[in-house]
């Protein structure tokens, strides 16, 4: 999983051309993750979210949504969500949908979770991707037709942030 993080820092649209530091920033900051160490990670990845790290922010997102050395936070979760989400990186923009699905730390809106879940469902690949395409085909039936015409207007006019320089 590590690896595959990694190779989305350098590829995706987490930064536009990372600086030399940023893998090993990222690598240090999962490695202190995967063993509890939350301060470490959390300075980790603030360091790589203030540089555009779609990846750090989903994880910022991720800790402050499952209490990782914090108190849970669903706000500042869906709020560091909001923003790799708008960078394109599919797993938040998931995160998110779900969380507009679930109404955690966002007014709960069926709209906005399945524009953001049919992004995703675009933008991922793998199981990002499938629980995609199940969370938007989930909140479809409670969508009337003259809705889904204007979420999917709304889903073609979504532009991703520019990227930030390394």
């Amino acid at each position: 999983m590590l690896r595959i993080l990694i190779l989305l820092l350098l590829a995706g649209p987490a930064l536009a051309a990372p600086p030399r530091w940023a893998m090993p920033v990222l690598q240090a900051g999962m490695a202190a993750h995967a063993r509890g160490d939350f301060v470490t990670a959390r300075r980790d990845f603030g360091r790589l979210a203030a540089q555009g790290s779609a990846i750090a922010e989903t994880m910022l997102g991720q800790m402050a949504a499952a209490g990782n050395g914090q108190v849970a936070d669903p706000a500042s979760a869906a709020t560091w969500w909001l923003r790799a989400a708008n960078r394109g990186y599919a797993p938040a923009q998931l995160a998110l949908a779900q969380a507009f699905a679930r109404g955690e730390g966002v007014a709960k809106d069926a709209g906005a979770a399945w524009v953001w879940a049919r992004l995703a469902s675009t933008h991922g690949d793998g199981p990002t991707a499938v629980r995609a395409r199940a969370l938007a085909g989930a909140l479809q039936p409670g969508l009337d037709a003259a809705t889904l015409t204007k979420l999917e207007k709304r889903r073609l006019a979504w532009r991703p942030w520019a990227t930030l320089p390394g």
